[in-house]
């Protein structure tokens, strides 16, 4: 029961990271094609390692959200909105400050992405937690 639930539901989530990433990646082109020319971008991206990755951190959100499922204060959609927000400290927030550490990204890139994958990670986790609940 644990591993079926935690593969559909993984399925989902890694699905709708699939297209959340697309929509952001749409949403956010015209900030991004201005520093188009920069050297960090890798030419062309490489779409198909992104999907899969996409897929496997859907995995991840879930299997980590059902280990410290009864830690997450908060019930229904509110314990995926805390989970959210303490995923995004470390997925997004560390991943934002390191970038500016270790590249030469300009700042409005680091801050879109920063807002963007805050969002993401907290829609992502209040989904987790509502179909976890029905699953």
């Amino acid at each position: 029961m644990i591993i079926t639930k935690l593969f559909t539901l993984g399925i989902w989530i890694g699905i709708l990271f699939i297209v959340f990433d697309l929509l952001i990646s749409l949403s956010t082109s015209p900030i991004f094609s201005s520093f188009s020319d920069l050297p960090i971008w890798k030419t062309p991206p490489n779409i198909s390692a992104g999907i899969i990755f996409d897929l496997i951190n859907g995995f991840v959100l879930v299997a980590v959200y059902m280990i410290i499922y009864n830690g997450i204060p908060g019930l229904g959609w509110r314990k995926g909105f805390n989970y959210g927000i303490i995923v995004g400290l470390f997925r997004v927030v560390m991943t934002s400050f390191s970038s500016i550490v270790m590249y030469n990204i300009p700042l409005p890139l680091v801050i879109t992405s920063l807002i963007t994958g805050y969002i993401e990670i907290v829609l992502l986790c209040i989904i987790v937690a509502i179909i976890y609940e029905r699953v």
